[in-house]
């Protein structure tokens, strides 16, 4: 069934990229094959009922001429016609259910899947319903536009071979002319889809930092922001409008053209050549509208097709290969991982080992992506990664942006375990939080975060180091844990960090001369890939030597 669908979709589509799409769509409905064997079943039972329907009107008009009225047909007719009734409801109604099911399917797994918040809303909401008429419309009516112009040929070359040879000939005009107009959909589409990502997100930061936007004074340039991608998105849909409304035009144009020589074939062989009989006449004009309008009606779904290949390309983008994660007896980081970007390619194919490390390099050089990749947060790319058994699951990434729950000061220490007040006290004392927490309206359970009381960048941090106190995991990665503190919390924050590496081991990214000249052991980052060894053996790295002689 598939094969069908790609032959198809590399006449319908003329370049590798758009069937690349249409294939990954049908991908998603391999679980669901009866489905498509249901669809080829209600098309065949159609084309044959459409057929049957054209004959048997011939019968019953040819009858009143010749002033026989087979009254029998009446009865014929009326089932043939509540038949094709039931078949287009069966088609639409199985074209619904496949929709469904594979958009319920991705839901699942998008949101299963680590992604920033404005794309995992988008692609879960717009993307994903954005293919829904390719599975509720245009999969369906490739069916019926592949089977019922199949069957009236056949049937056509026995009964009136003229009006076949005049169809095989008009016939491809269609498909020609929407794949000429309708070619460029899919990019807009996915322009379109990428402008509203664009929007979301801006508008999203908006909301996130509209505290800051204030206090600088920068409501105008963030409205104007707003305002102008906002436009950017309703001009890129109208032009897809557009594009439908000329595809329309052109398709009703081709169809009523070749329908009219047919008409004037069949006209000048009843009445000039008198070479057709009335019945046969009559059977060819009944069929003739309908074989292209089941060409036409592929053409209408068409645009759908390609507008659902384009959020198809977003979708695709967003299912890519996950490192796999495995564990071993071994007592070191076995790293075999590739992650490429637009700009940028992250190759790490070497052991670490388990003790206290600084990863050093340039801003941009894949330090964070190395720590997401290791912590798990990053989960796509190519290749594996084979940790210690004591390491699985038990990985903690802090970022150098301190996230917090809209929750109390309580909920976001523990993370909703339980845990006693003298250990949460503890634990403030520790990276002298206390006072603070105590200033708080109601303490411990003081709402933060952004419905809540506002902590600075450095008290957030030590929010997270709370965390890591309180449930220390066998390995800590800390991304520039003292970047954008001022001096006395810098200090708390080293001080923590050396009560932390008493219980766990410590990975710290860093810029500052201080922490990687007190390193035991180092990373260096460039270009995606690393070097790594002791100071001594670091001695002269170009690097290492413009860090330490910096004053």
């Amino acid at each position: 069934m598939r094969r069908i669908i790609s032959v198809l979709c590399h006449f319908h589509y003329n370049n590798k990229k758009g069937c690349e799409n249409v294939n990954y769509l049908t991908s998603l409905t391999r679980r669901y094959f009866y489905i498509h064997l249901m669809l080829l079943i209600a098309a065949v039972l159609l084309a044959i009922l459409i057929v049957l329907q054209s004959v048997n009107i011939g019968q019953l008009i040819d009858g009143v001429l010749q002033r026989d009225i087979p009254y029998q047909l009446i009865g014929v007719i009326l089932g043939i016609l509540i038949g094709r009734s039931l078949l287009h409801f069966m088609l639409k109604w199985l074209g619904a259910m496949l929709s469904y099911r594979v958009k319920h399917h991705l839901r699942r797994k998008m949101i299963s899947d680590k992604r920033p918040t404005a794309e995992t809303m988008n692609l879960s909401t717009e993307g994903i319903e954005g293919i829904d008429s390719f599975y509720a419309e245009y999969l369906p009516q490739l069916y019926r536009s592949a089977i019922i112009p199949l069957t009236i040929i056949i049937f056509l070359l026995f009964f009136h071979r003229n009006t076949a040879f005049i169809m095989l000939i008009t016939a491809p005009f269609i498909p020609l002319f929407y794949i000429i107009i309708g070619i460029n959909t899919a990019k807009k589409a996915t322009a379109q889809m990428t402008a509203l990502n664009q929007f979301s997100g801006y508008f999203l930061d908006a909301i996130k930092g509209i505290v800051t936007i204030k206090l600088f004074n920068n409501e105008a340039r963030v409205r104007t922001g707003i305002v102008e991608k906002s436009e950017g998105f309703r001009e890129k849909t109208m032009i897809i409008l557009k594009t439908a409304f000329l595809s329309t035009l052109m398709i009703e144009f081709i169809s009523m053209l070749s329908i009219g020589i047919i008409a004037l074939e069949v006209g000048l062989g009843l009445i000039v050549f008198k070479t057709v009989s009335f019945y046969t006449a009559v059977v060819a004009l009944m069929l003739a509208p309908e074989f292209y309008n089941a060409l036409k009606d592929l053409g209408a779904a068409f645009h759908t097709g390609k507008q659902a290949e384009g959020y198809a390309e977003l979708l695709k983008q967003s299912h890519n290969k996950v490192i796999d994660r495995s564990v071993s007896s071994d007592n070191a980081i076995k790293l075999n991982v590739t992650k490429s970007y637009t700009h940028f390619t992250l190759s790490v194919h070497d052991v670490l080992p388990l003790r206290h490390t600084v990863i050093m390099g340039s801003s941009g050089a894949g330090k964070t992506t190395l720590a997401k990749v290791l912590s798990g947060v990053e989960i796509y790319g190519e290749g594996s990664i084979v940790l210690p058994e004591k390491l699985n699951n038990n990985i903690i990434y802090m970022s150098q942006h301190p996230f917090v729950m809209s929750e109390t000061v309580r909920h976001n220490v523990t993370m909703f375990n339980e845990v006693s007040d003298d250990e949460l006290y503890r634990v403030a004392r520790q990276v002298d939080m206390l006072d603070r927490i105590d200033d708080l309206p109601d303490g411990f359970d003081t709402r933060i975060g952004r419905t809540g009381e506002q902590l600075s960048g450095g008290e957030l941090h030590r929010i997270m180091l709370m965390r890591a106190l309180l449930s220390p995991a066998e390995m800590i990665i800390l991304d520039e844990p003292t970047a954008m503190l001022d001096a006395r919390t810098e200090r708390i924050v080293k001080e923590t960090i050396e009560v932390l590496k008493k219980q766990s081991i410590i990975y710290t990214i860093a810029h500052q001369r201080s922490t990687i000249q007190s390193a035991s052991y180092l990373i260096y980052m460039e270009n995606g890939e690393i070097e790594q060894g002791t100071p001594d053996e670091f001695e002269s790295h170009p690097y290492y030597q413009a860090v330490i002689s910096h004053v």
